[in-house]
């Protein structure tokens, strides 16, 4: 799910998203990634393991690019204030292309530059690479020329 920024005010909202989203699917709903990266540790995260959450993709910067967490690689949350660790699984984002639009003002040129340091990088310590990529970045509006090529051109140099 992707819950909505309301409800990062208010754990009824958040439940009734991820039942709605989950009676659309009929699915069960057991992961998350928090809307313009919203969190507010530990709260969010207490929400989301009281939502039934069981891994969040939010941890990662909103305003610049590299490891908020300073690892590459999932891990189960520690909860400080109880002591003790979680069941929810926490899977960090270390690149995200409106970071480098909006916040860094880079070309889809610079970006790929970037973004290949941080697939490298995770490649040479055996981590976790996971990058964020909105879809109208990935669309015709000539504001993002470039960036679908960049996108495609960075998934070619993978295989």
């Amino acid at each position: 799910i992707h819950p909505s920024w309301a409800s990062g005010d208010n754990t009824a909202l958040l439940q009734e998203e991820i039942e709605s989203l989950a009676n659309i699917t009929k699915k069960s709903v057991a992961a998350s990634r928090q809307h313009y990266i919203r969190m507010n540790l530990p709260v969010t995260y207490h929400q989301l393991i009281s939502a039934g959450i069981q891994k969040d993709f939010s941890m990662g910067y909103g305003s610049i690019n590299g490891f908020r967490a300073s690892y590459a690689g999932d891990f189960f949350w520690y909860d400080l204030k109880n002591e003790n660790t979680t069941a929810l699984q926490v899977f960090p984002f270390c690149y995200m292309e409106a970071n480098s639009f909006y916040e860094q003002k880079q070309s889809a040129e610079d970006s790929l530059k970037e973004i290949m340091h941080y697939h490298q990088i995770c490649e040479q310590h055996h981590g976790l690479f996971i990058s964020i990529f909105h879809n109208h970045f990935l669309g015709e509006d000539p504001l993002y020329k470039g960036w679908k090529e960049m996108y495609a051109q960075f998934i070619s140099q993978l295989r």
